[in-house]
């Protein structure tokens, strides 16, 4: 049994504390968590419970996800536990799952990184990995098709799913990483905050690795895998249009800013993409149009590093 301590930083907002709550109560039950750190975005209602070990970190407005992890994860960084477990609220681990990580560390080299898997994330588990293509939107590259790449080669012998970038839940940082990769962009305001933050391990020369042993299911689906369509195919249906536009805006300006190499290449494939979007996506029909212009507009806000929040529309 490891004796490592663990502090698990968790944001809510809203109307979740059905949620919240059961996650709470499970991480309350392992042992090697010292501290809980909720961050109740805006939200009125509390976790009722008298351990000890529960931090509250209460704002008084729903602020975004960004600048939740950055008040959870630098009341974290001050608390000074050995590891920090980032979770959504609607991140239910298995039992066993922060056990299966520590033993990770525990076998490491000190050049590896190791989240937990969500399970409704079936596309990693296909796949066996999950690497930006260089240049490419939204992973979409035309030169790439045309040569007609194969699927790479998976070590099978390896059970882990090595990643560029993970989502914040699920995530388990060593302190001393935490502290040299920094806090997060408060600037993305809502989504892909997690793949800048991520992206810099990485970048850093550590590999992040999804061990499918330590299991996470969530509670509630992700705007865009409550259909099982392509995102931008799932924009034109969705209601949480709010959702998808800072979506759109932030991971084109992560990808400027990380995976662009050549931006002329990269401009190249969103013109293409956006082509195939108009022909084939976008119901030919008066939303449509309006909806197919939002996403112009928000890749054109991405690429100009215009960020923050849009006071135009509300929150996630």
């Amino acid at each position: 049994m490891s004796e490592h301590s663990v502090s698990v930083v968790i944001v809510t907002y809203g109307n979740r504390m059905n949620f919240v709550s059961k996650v709470a109560t499970q991480v309350l039950s392992m042992s090697s968590v010292r501290h809980l750190i909720i961050v109740n975005n805006g939200n009125k209602e509390r976790v009722q419970s008298d351990d000890s070990r529960l931090v509250s970190i209460n704002l008084p407005e729903n602020t975004g996800s960004a600048n939740g992890f950055f008040a959870g994860l630098k009341r974290a960084r001050e608390i000074q536990d050995d590891f920090v477990w980032i979770l959504d609220d609607d991140n239910l681990p298995q039992r066993g799952a922060l056990d299966v990580l520590l033993e990770d560390y525990d076998q490491s080299d000190g050049k590896q990184i190791y989240c937990s898997l969500r399970l409704d994330r079936t596309e990693l588990v296909k796949r066996g990995e999950m690497h930006y293509l260089k240049n490419s939107f939204f992973g979409f590259s035309l030169l790439n098709k045309l040569k007609r790449h194969g699927a790479s080669v998976i070590d099978k012998e390896n059970r882990f799913l090595v990643c560029d970038t993970v989502p914040y839940g699920g995530l388990m940082l060593p302190l001393d990483v935490l502290n040299s990769i920094g806090l997060p962009n408060r600037d993305y305001y809502l989504y892909n905050d997690d793949n800048d933050f991520t992206y810099r391990i990485t970048k850093k020369g550590l590999m992040i690795n999804c061990d499918p042993e330590s299991k996470i299911q969530d509670l509630e689906s992700s705007w865009y895998r409550r259909e099982n369509v392509p995102m931008f195919q799932g924009f034109f249906r969705t209601k949480m249009i709010a959702s998808g536009l800072y979506t759109i805006r932030n991971r084109t300006y992560f990808e400027k800013n990380n995976i662009a190499t050549n931006k002329a290449e990269y401009v190249f494939n969103i013109i293409i993409y956006m082509i195939y979007v108009f022909i084939f996506y976008m119901p030919k029909n008066g939303d449509g149009l309006r909806r197919y212009h939002q996403i112009a507009s928000m890749i054109n806000l991405g690429y100009r590093g215009k960020l923050g929040r849009m006071t135009e529309t509300k929150g996630k």
